[in-house]
């Protein structure tokens, strides 16, 4: 009897585990991608996907999805609309007149054949592109402080090579909106960090950090030096702009991970960033000289 409540209690809690939405307002996503540009260079970075706001679709109810690049610091534009229903399905569209492409099922059974869609951005363009997996098998990954349900995908032609990852709550190990098996040139797509309410969840570890910026040399005019020390911050830190004569039109804004600004000045050559003013986290900042962007990155607080 006993070990029959227990294990009643263990199924409880793994229900309870596995029970979290994807598609909801709280989360971030760092997704690693390389494609060609329109020139025909590769571009290489990170792009920053989150939901916002319900938006009413053909009398589905719908949660806008917004993207950043990390050349684009603080500047989210709408990239689609995605939903989830109640069997743990996620569907997305591009844009509002499109046909919803499934994403992802949770609830798809072992050894199932399924056929979904992944965003592919070849040459700067986006489409859906269908791909066809089979699962597998299911079972679970400790991330965070639970554990959560995971799919391991194969391709209907080798059942033995896993290509693709699902998890319950955070979705495709091929990043958010992808699926890792996507290659159309030199595409790829990485899931290379998962925030839920701004507490870093899940971090590839293939990736050293959760950004792909190491400097802005290379977007910054010559004369402009940008410096934040120390940082990490552990008291106090310094953000210090030099070598702009015209300082008034001096433009810095700090934003959460969730695209929140908290903080923003104008003509400011020296900001003073304190730990007792900001909650521990990484921050991104984004510098404006009059209408061109000088310099961005990353301030984080231990």
């Amino acid at each position: 009897m006993k070990k029959s409540i227990l294990l009643c209690l263990i199924l409880l809690n793994f229900s309870f585990s596995f029970g979290q939405s994807i598609v909801t307002s709280n989360n971030v996503w760092y997704n690693f991608i390389s494609y060609y540009s329109p020139s025909g260079f590769p571009v290489y970075g990170v792009e920053y996907i989150k939901f916002t706001n319900d938006t009413l679709i053909n009398s589905i109810t719908y949660k806008k999805v917004e993207r950043m690049l990390d050349n684009e610091i603080g500047i989210w534009s709408l990239y689609g609309y995605i939903r989830e229903n109640a069997n743990k399905q996620v569907f997305y569209k591009i844009n509002a007149q499109d046909p919803e492409r499934l994403l992802y099922d949770i609830n798809v059974q072992a050894h199932s054949l399924i056929l979904v869609y992944g965003l592919v951005t070849c040459y700067a363009n986006k489409n859906l592109d269908s791909m066809s997996f089979y699962v597998r098998n299911i079972d679970s990954i400790y991330i965070g402080s639970t554990y959560h349900k995971r799919l391991n995908l194969t391709m209907p032609y080798d059942t033995l090579t896993v290509f693709e990852q699902w998890i319950d709550s955070i979705g495709s190990l091929g990043g958010m909106l992808h699926n890792k098996n996507i290659y159309v040139g030199a595409d790829y797509y990485s899931l290379q960090c998962f925030f839920k309410d701004e507490v870093l969840q899940f971090h590839d570890s293939n990736y050293t950090a959760c950004t792909y910026i190491t400097d802005v040399s290379e977007i910054k005019p010559a004369s402009a030096t940008i410096s934040v020390f120390p940082n990490p911050v552990t008291d106090n830190a310094t953000l210090e702009i030099t070598g702009i004569e015209n300082k008034n039109d001096i433009y810095v804004s700090m934003y959460n991970l969730m695209g929140k600004k908290v903080y923003s000045s104008f003509g400011t050559e020296r900001i003073k960033i304190s730990k007792r003013d900001l909650p521990s986290g990484i921050y991104l900042y984004r510098i404006s000289l009059g209408n061109s962007m000088i310099g961005q990155g990353k301030v984080i607080i231990n």
